[in-house]
């Protein structure tokens, strides 16, 4: 069993359906170790799992990347 770990929830309206979400997320990810991934089970969001020690950093990369 792994520790330390956060999870980290994009969520948002079908973002499922949206063309190009993974592409984007995973793109901003790529330096980051992704330990789990969880996309659509849910029309609504994307989960993942990272080192907590890189949680924060994930987080601001997200949202600069995806809001800014």
């Amino acid at each position: 069993m792994e520790q330390d770990l956060a999870l980290v929830a994009l969520i948002g309206n079908e973002l499922s359906r949206a063309c190009g979400v993974g592409k984007e997320v995973f793109g901003v990810l790529e330096p980051f170790n992704i330990r789990m991934i969880c996309y659509g089970a849910s029309s609504h969001n994307l989960c993942f799992l990272v080192p907590g020690a890189d949680a924060e950093k994930v987080v601001q990369k997200l949202h600069h990347n995806l809001f800014e």
